[in-house]
């Protein structure tokens, strides 16, 4: 094998390892502060749902939780707050993006 081909070998080597290592999003601080604060609320909405609560308590609890999401989608995270709003079927408006 010539010096070209060890490359060409090494290139394909290590393509074929970057598409085999899943994808992982990582977060800023503010990001993860937003996702965090959704997802007390979100428990908090769950507890609410089996008890007997105050109308206001309830409206009170929305408020935060359409100003959380508005924050989400202020950091950009907006898509992952959604999902944990509506569940893992949640889909996106947003237009699939189509891997090369």
């Amino acid at each position: 094998m010539n010096q070209s081909e060890i490359r060409e070998v090494k290139e394909n080597q290590a393509s074929e390892t970057q598409r085999q290592q899943p994808k992982v999003k990582t977060y800023d601080r503010w990001q993860l502060f937003f996702l965090d604060r959704l997802h007390r609320l979100c428990l908090l909405r769950e507890q609410i749902d089996s008890g007997n609560i105050e109308d206001y308590k309830v409206s009170a609890l929305k408020r935060a939780i359409f100003s959380t999401l508005l924050d989400c989608d202020a950091a950009g995270v907006g898509e992952e707050a959604r999902q944990m709003l509506y569940g893992p079927s949640y889909k996106s408006s947003k237009p699939q993006q189509q891997s090369e």
